[in-house]
């Protein structure tokens, strides 16, 4: 559920969201490319995700839909 992720990890989903590369991200939110590639990790881990695009999407749906996001296909 996205109400497990720490504070910089809902950062650095909603600009997974937006596009960005981790390096963007990183640049973005004041932190090392690496700090964005464990955090991506993280998140994907949290979610139960396994692709950066699904990340997008599931973002994107979440903030169509007020957070109610219950599933992902694979």
């Amino acid at each position: 559920m996205i109400t497990s992720l720490s504070p910089r990890e809902h950062q650095v989903l909603h600009e997974i969201g937006r596009g960005l590369t981790n390096r963007e991200i990183g640049v973005r939110l004041g932190i090392t490319e690496k700090t964005v590639k464990n955090t991506v990790t993280v998140v994907l881990a949290k979610l139960g995700l396994q692709r950066r695009a699904q990340a997008a999407v599931y973002i994107a749906v979440s903030e169509a839909t007020g957070g109610r996001v219950t599933m992902l296909a694979g």
